[in-house]
């Protein structure tokens, strides 16, 4: 059972107390578009969503020195690498997927016909 994402304030990052940061490191969205988004939402709704920011601001904690995505001090965040989780994941798949058809295409050869009177006739295969 893998634990519940949480989202945090995100100080690091923070304009004023960090709830758009910690917003766009939940979702994996750019902090530049969630505050033009929320500055565009506080303009149509102004108590809503400045009520909104000062509860969350109050009711989030810090982001932890170790927070999610980083497993030593030294390493950089995932924020900071360009590649989206989904961008990522289809990567991976394309990969494997040409590693499978190359191990299928290796595997037709070596139980082919032709292959195992190869290896008798070379003196390498059983007799």
């Amino acid at each position: 059972m893998t634990a519940a994402k949480r989202m945090y304030l995100n100080k690091d990052e923070a304009k004023l107390a960090g709830v758009c940061a910690g917003v766009a490191d939940y979702f994996g969205w750019k902090i530049k578009t969630v505050r033009i988004l929320w500055v565009i939402a506080t303009i149509i709704w102004p108590p809503i969503l400045i009520t909104a920011y000062i509860v969350m601001a109050w009711l989030l904690d810090a982001k932890p020195s170790m927070g999610y995505g980083m497993r030593n001090p030294t390493e950089t965040s995932v924020r900071d690498d360009p590649m989206s989780p989904r961008v990522r994941f289809m990567h991976v798949k394309t990969r494997f997927d040409r590693l499978e058809a190359r191990l299928r295409t290796m595997e037709s050869v070596v139980t082919s016909r032709g292959f195992q009177m190869d290896r008798e006739l070379r003196g390498t295969g059983p007799v």
